[in-house]
Parts: C-alpha cells; sequence; structure tokens
C-alpha cells in the first residue's frame, strides 16, 4: 500500500499519552538483545567514520518501527513540533503538503498565499530535490525533512512540473502559516460548501462556527462536505465532526490490544446540522479521519458519498513519550465504522463515483451535487 507522508504529519492520532508499556508476559529475547549490543559497539569501533550516539540508537528505534507498518515511527524533537503544529494549524514551513509514493515526493495540496502558491506549485508536481538533498540518491524521507525549517529561511527545490520532463529550479523562503481547516462558500438556493482540509483539534467547533457564522440570516439548505485531498488529522475531531451531522448512534470504534484501545464513540442529539441534507466529497487521497467521516455518515445513510475510492488507512496511532522531546508513534488500534467494517487497505466506495478530472474541474460536478441536494430537501418538505 503506498503511504501518504504529509509535510504536516497528518494521520488519525490519538493523543492519549499514557503508558503503553505495561508489564508484558512475554520472554525478553536475551540472544537478539545480545546480538545488537556486539552489533552496537561494532559500529562504534569499527565503523569507517564516527558514529554519533544519539544518531544510531534513535535510528534502531525507528528501524524496529518502521519494520511494524507504515505508519509506527520514532518522532524526533522537529517531529513533535510538527505534530503540534498539525493538530494546532500554525507552522513554519513552505505550504505544501506532499505523499511520498514509491519513493516520489508528489505534491498533493497547496495552502491558499502561501510560498509554494506565490511560487506556482501545484497538485501533482514532483519534487525532486531540496537545496542538496536528492529523491534519487539521498531518498525521499530525506528530501521531505529537508522541506522541514524555521520562517525566514530560504530553501531551493527542485521541481517537476505536471505534464513536463525537464526539473525547475526554485527558491522560497519558509513562512510561519496559520492553515485554516475550514472554508466555506455560499451557492445558491441555500446551498453550501464547505471544504475540510485536516482534522485538527477544532475542527468540529471551527466546522459548526465558520459555517453559521457565514449563513448567519440565511437558510442552509444543503451542505456539501468536500474531504477531497484531505490527508486526516486527530481522531477526536473526526468523532466530533461526525457527531454535528448525526443525531445518534456508533460513530467509530477502535479496538487492539490493551484496554485503553477499545473505544467507542457515539453521536450525541441537538446539533443545527443534524437534518441538514447532505451529499460528501471524496477521493483516493482522502485519508484517515477522513474516512471515518465518511464511513459513520455512509453507515448511517447519512446522504451520498461521491468521488472516488478513499486511501484506506483504518489504523490509529497513540503519541507514546519515550524521553525528553521525544516519542513514539505506535500504531495500537484498528477503527471500525458503525457497521463494523474495516476499511484498513480497502478504503471507503462512494456511493456514486466520479472520475477525478470531473471532480477537479468541478463546475458540472458541484451542479449535479446541488441539485442532489435540492432533491433530498423537496423530499424532506414533502414529508412535512
Amino acid at each position: 500500500m503506498n503511504r501518504i507522508s504529509v509535510i504536516l504529519l497528518c494521520s488519525a492520532l490519538s493523543f492519549s499519552v499514557t503508558a503503553l508499556a505495561g508489564k508484558s508476559s512475554s520472554k525478553v529475547p536475551m540472544d537478539q538483545l545480545k546480538a545488537f549490543a556486539e552489533t552496537y559497539w561494532q559500529i562504534k569501533n569499527s565503523y569507517v567514520d564516527e558514529v554519533d550516539d544519539k544518531k544510531l540508537l534513535e535510528g534502531a528505534i525507528n528501524g524496529m518501527l518502521r519494520s511494524l507498518d507504515p505508519y509506527s515511527g520514532f518522532l524526533g524533537e522537529d517531529d513533535l513540533k510538527d505534530l503540534s503544529a498539525t493538530s494546532d494549524g500554525i507552522y513554519d514551513g513552505l505550504g505544501v503538503e506532499v505523499s511520498n509514493q514509491e519513493e516520489t515526493v508528489k505534491i498533493v495540496g497547496v495552502v491558499d498565499d502561501s510560498p509554494a502558491e506565490r511560487a506556482g506549485l501545484k497538485a501533482d508536481d514532483i519534487i525532486v530535490s531540496v537545496d542538496t538533498y536528492e529523491v534519487a540518491v539521498q531518498g525521499a524521507e530525506a528530501v521531505i525533512d529537508a522541506m522541514r525549517g524555521s520562517a525566514g529561511q530560504a530553501v531551493e527545490l527542485g521541481v517537476v512540473k505536471q505534464g513536463q520532463e525537464e526539473i525547475t529550479k526554485l527558491t522560497l523562503v519558509r513562512e510561519t502559516i496559520e492553515l485554516a481547516s475550514v472554508l466555506v462558500d455560499e451557492l445558491d438556493d441555500g446551498m453550501w460548501h464547505v471544504k475540510l482540509r485536516v482534522f485538527q483539534r477544532d475542527s468540529g467547533y471551527e466546522l459548526e462556527r465558520v459555517l453559521l457564522r457565514a449563513a448567519r440570516g440565511k437558510q442552509i439548505n444543503g451542505l456539501i462536505l468536500d474531504m477531497r485531498d484531505n490527508p486526516g488529522g486527530v481522531l477526536r475531531a473526526a468523532v466530533d465532526v461526525s457527531d454535528l451531522l448525526l443525531s445518534s448512534g456508533t460513530i467509530v470504534s477502535t479496538d487492539g490490544r490493551t484496554e485503553d484501545s477499545k473505544q467507542r464513540y457515539y453521536a450525541n442529539p441537538g446539533d443545527p446540522l443534524e437534518t441538514v441534507p447532505l451529499v460528501v466529497l471524496i477521493n483516493e487521497r482522502s485519508a484517515s479521519a477522513s474516512e471515518i467521516v465518511a464511513g459513520a455518515l455512509q453507515d448511517h445513510g447519512r446522504g451520498k458519498i461521491i468521488g472516488q475510492k478513499s486511501f484506506g488507512k483504518g489504523v490509529v496511532q497513540s503519541i507514546v513519550p519515550i524521553r525528553q522531546n521525544a516519542a513514539i508513534k505506535l500504531t495500537t488500534s484498528r477503527y471500525y465504522t458503525p457497521k463494523g467494517r474495516s476499511i484498513n487497505g480497502t478504503g471507503i466506495a462512494p456511493d456514486v463515483e466520479v472520475e477525478t478530472e470531473q471532480l477537479a474541474a468541478g463546475v458540472e460536478h458541484v451542479d449535479r451535487v446541488v441539485q442532489e441536494a435540492k432533491r433530498q430537501l423537496l423530499a424532506i418538505a414533502k414529508v412535512d
């Protein structure tokens, strides 16, 4: 399975930082630990160059975690800052979201009015180098790491634009970027388009606040929830967004080996958007928390899911501190839709499939979605 590796480090994360270690009934594999210690000392004493202990041991930890799945890993100080920025929506960077697929760094999203947008970068452009780091030499992860940095610092990108073959060199200056997770546009006839770009801590609250403020004194006759290219985010935010749109029932359940990993989340009545006619847009880059929302709405028959099959990330990671300024991101549970479906590796299949090109063009498709919302609204009006 291809792995989405977003520069904002977005994934379905559980922020309960309880120590998951506990007592294990398994015997300690002493022979393997002795082999590890021997390997460490051989590297320290015989490798051609001197090796930094911190780099060596953190690499060993990361290797253990990476051997489990594509989502577990070691988080150093910079990674933890990125994770916090993702959750809060404020970070220093270029304003570009990328995926690491088969050692190719592809742009999947560009933040409005960011250095990346002003430089003309667009989705599906390929980044081949950052400063002296090249994907072909150091690998995709090293190039992605090199994109990080503080505001005010310049960085040179080597980019292959979509449909071209030559490499274009661009110099961008990192800025402090405030990433709004919710964007709202009024269409016509009381229809509203809500773009949910990433699941930050307060995305549920922001969705309700931004939409109701924009619609103050106006009708909300239909809602288009657009989660295309949304790579995920905080699990709790996915629950909050789903709760806004559902009046009752299970939203999502999680299950793993520890008691803390066995959770079930429910919708509560009383939110003003629960009965608004709804359609949901997803595509192959809608992942994790996006799939939690889409799966919950689909299982409850709440509106139509339109677009393409989603990414298929149905696991949850917990952040476990292991020392100051360091933690591990460990997959601790799988999540299941209200009907018990696991979408890991399979994704959410839309009710109405629409090709990517048609979705990107937008005009014809949005008109069709608006017509669907109108039909739902008319049906509700007849019942009333």
